[in-house]
């Protein structure tokens, strides 16, 4: 397994954070007044083939945010699910006259739920206070059940109408039941996390958006995790648009699975061995998008 170290990541990423704060045109510094009041938006992925081979993605997501006076509530929700079907072929008879009969089996490949709230309280125009509280299921990651609970303070660097630039930085707490249980980690752990959003208007009809969440165990410094997101939303009409995200996720001491044992190769011997599973998921989804 290959270790990462967490304190070169936080330098890279606090450098990445400094650079991009430098790039931002310095007429963008001064706070527009926001508009109050409630904000939605509904995601639907969808993805079929069939022939030979066939696949079935559904993808539906879903946020909304609430604007008051100095403060602010978001949700975010959304769900993943991916099968696949291969087709088996046999032939019975002879060579000279014989029927093909055709099977096909179809299996979950993919598989991912999540769920969060969040809540902002300005200080002042560059500082806030927040909390939150999310929950995920990544069963092909390895884990059924994955509650986090944070809290902590940010800054705003930028909000206006064509940028909107925010870090926070908190301590979180989670707890967490894998699939295949670890022995040698703790189920349950208090963390620190840094996390950004950085949303950009590029044309009347285009923007991008990145959001990055990283935590750190205080339990096992190894254990160290990231979630980086990045989206280009094109505009079709003042209600509908078509958004394009490419999903990075890593765990750097990464839950376990069971693998059959063989001695020799093919033959099996009855027992399983517990070995980790990738440090690295990566999810691209096209969804149309309504806003309301």
């Amino acid at each position: 397994m290959t270790y990462i170290n967490p304190r070169r990541v936080a330098r890279l990423t606090a450098a990445a954070v400094a650079l991009l704060i430098a790039l931002l045109p310095a007429s963008l510094s001064a706070q527009d007044e926001p508009e109050l009041g409630w904000f939605a938006a509904a995601e639907l992925s969808l993805l079929f083939t069939g022939g030979n081979s066939s696949a079935q993605t559904f993808g539906l997501g879903g946020s909304a945010r609430h604007l008051w006076e100095g403060s602010q509530l978001s949700f975010r929700v959304g769900s993943l699910r991916a099968k696949t079907g291969r087709t088996a072929r046999t032939a019975l008879g002879t060579t000279t006259a014989f029927t093909v009969n055709e099977t096909t089996n179809t299996e979950l490949t993919a598989e991912n739920y999540f769920a969060a709230v969040r809540y902002e309280k300005s200080l002042s125009d560059r500082v806030f206070l927040y909390t939150g509280a999310g929950w995920d299921r990544n069963t092909f990651a390895g884990f059924d059940n994955r509650y986090t609970f944070v809290g902590g303070i940010g800054n705003t660097w930028v909000d206006s109408e064509s940028t909107r630039f925010k870090t926070g930085y908190g301590f979180t707490f989670t707890s967490q039941s894998d699939v295949v249980e670890d022995p040698t980690t703790s189920d349950s752990f208090a963390g620190l996390r840094f996390n950004s959003e950085f949303w950009r208007q590029l044309s009347a009809s285009s923007s991008f958006e990145s959001l990055l969440v990283v935590d750190e165990s205080l339990n096992e410094t190894s254990d160290f995790r990231a979630d980086f997101t990045n989206s280009l939303i094109v505009d079709i009409n003042d209600a509908l648009a078509f958004k394009t995200s490419f999903r990075v996720l890593f765990d750097n001491l990464p839950a376990l699975t069971g693998v059959r044992l063989e001695q020799p190769l093919g033959t099996p011997t009855g027992d399983t061995v517990l070995v980790p599973l990738n440090e690295f998921d990566t999810i691209f989804t096209v969804a149309l998008v309504a806003s309301f």
